[in-house]
């Protein structure tokens, strides 16, 4: 049910669930230092408990209740906190072995959501809100999509309108000296490159099962819709696919794009008017919850082909919708 702030803060301090917006997907929220309330979102979500779960914060002071913050952290944390970056962390006694996957590292952001820090400056502690979606399904971006995927099981939801990025942070590894992107966002390794004036490795992106149990979201089936997804590398390769059939959707990045399917018989839309990375990554998920309700065989999905670290993040959670199929 849509619920109020006072309701929903009353409820994260009872260690309960509630529902709360963040700039990227709604979140599951719960007591993130209080092991049953954390067991809790696993237990709604279906979640493994081998997937770590992310720590919410409000800044990099708070930061350091729960994780050992050195200065590549603060630097990182005055540049792109609040915001879409997760910094992955050796982790202090505090925080339960249940949200981190008994790991020794922490996964800790500081949304910029204004409804999200309110409730953060309001509580005493940080929150865990993975995704409010049953797992591996797609993430919502919207109140009306989390209320259709837990139905009556729902917690009360904090309704703040769509979501403004609608794919998930950034996850940093700087637990390591090596530092290494395991989950690809809307912040670049470019741009932590410039702000720490060292090397950030995406290497181990491409490397699978290496990272699986260090972050969240990084299973190879993810974000997934319920009807069969087909991945296709280009648009030309989609164009020359033989299996599409009158009742496939095939799901574009670009409007300009759909005359060029004007010959296959079945319907196509895009995520955006004019290819534009933002405008698509907002809108991917909310397309294909809509989509999963309209009966459609199966979707095709193809990557986007911009050289652009944005493009190579839309396409991971593309790539990972499309693996029960691949």
């Amino acid at each position: 049910m849509i619920s109020s702030f006072a309701h929903c803060k009353e409820q994260l301090e009872d260690g309960n669930l509630a529902i709360l917006p963040t700039e990227t997907v709604y979140g599951l929220a719960a007591n993130g230092i209080n092991t049953v309330a954390v067991k809790k979102i696993f237990s709604l979500k279906g979640r493994p408990t081998t997937n770590p779960v992310i720590l919410h914060v409000s800044n990099i002071n708070e930061a350091s209740k729960y994780a050992f913050i050195d200065e590549k952290a603060e630097k990182l944390a005055e540049h792109f906190w609040p915001g879409p970056l997760t910094l992955l962390l050796q982790k202090k006694e505090i925080v339960p072995d249940i949200a981190t996957a008994g790991l020794s590292t922490v996964g800790i952001r500081s949304p910029s959501n204004d409804v999200f820090r309110k409730m953060l400056t309001a509580l005493d502690f940080p929150l865990a809100a993975p995704s409010a979606n049953p797992s591996n399904q797609t993430s919502p971006t919207s109140a009306s999509q989390v209320l259709e995927m837990f139905g009556e099981s729902c917690p009360p939801v904090l309704d703040d309108g769509p979501t403004e990025l609608g794919i998930e942070s950034t996850i940093l590894n700087l637990s390591s000296k090596k530092l290494s992107i395991l989950r690809p966002g809307h912040i670049s390794a470019a741009s932590i490159e410039k702000c720490l004036e060292q090397p950030v490795s995406t290497k181990e992106l491409h490397e699978e099962n290496s990272h699986l149990k260090k972050s969240p979201g990084t299973s190879k089936v993810h974000y997934a819709p319920k009807t069969p997804a087909i991945l296709h590398a280009s648009i030309k390769d989609c164009l020359e696919y033989k299996n599409i059939t009158s009742n496939d959707l095939i799901i574009i990045h670009s409007s300009n794009d759909i005359e060029r399917f004007n010959k296959i018989p079945c319907k196509t839309v895009a995520l955006s008017r004019d290819g534009d990375l933002h405008e698509i990554a907002r809108s991917l998920f909310g397309k294909l919850h809509d989509a999963d309700k309209l009966n459609f065989n199966q979707f095709h999905l193809c990557l986007n082909e911009l050289q652009d670290e944005l493009a190579y993040a839309i396409n991971d959670r593309i790539r990972r919708a499309c693996a029960k199929n691949s």
